[in-house]
């Protein structure tokens, strides 16, 4: 099983939804013995939700990271937000533009969460 998570929002509260959605799905894949992939876009406002720096929920970010949930910045948010990856979370990764990887992953058959 594979999915793939698009947030684009930076308000607090959608953020931490979207984490406890993927808390979730980790442990119901966990339960029933599920082999999972999961990848989170973000894109638009929701930069700061991989900022090292003024980031309350981090580490909560980081605690998905080492579950093997890969965390995707798209290039052209952060040419627009002048962001250099150094100011990113540790394992973010970089694509160059996150609505063209989600259109790729659907094709590939990940299903596709908004959030």
């Amino acid at each position: 099983m594979q999915v793939v998570f698009q947030i684009t929002s930076g308000e607090p509260d959608v953020q931490l939804s979207m984490l406890g959605q993927l808390h979730n799905l980790l442990q119901q894949a966990a339960v029933t013995q599920t082999r999972i992939g999961v990848e989170v876009v973000v894109h638009g406002h929701a930069w700061n939700l991989l900022l090292i720096n003024g980031n309350p929920l981090s580490e909560k970010v980081q605690s998905l990271q080492e579950r093997a949930v890969k965390f995707l910045i798209c290039q052209n948010t952060l040419n627009s937000r002048q962001l250099p990856i150094s100011q990113l979370l540790p394992l973010t990764e970089i694509v160059p533009a996150g609505i063209f990887h989600l259109i790729q992953r659907q094709q590939e058959g990940w299903a596709y969460i908004r959030c």
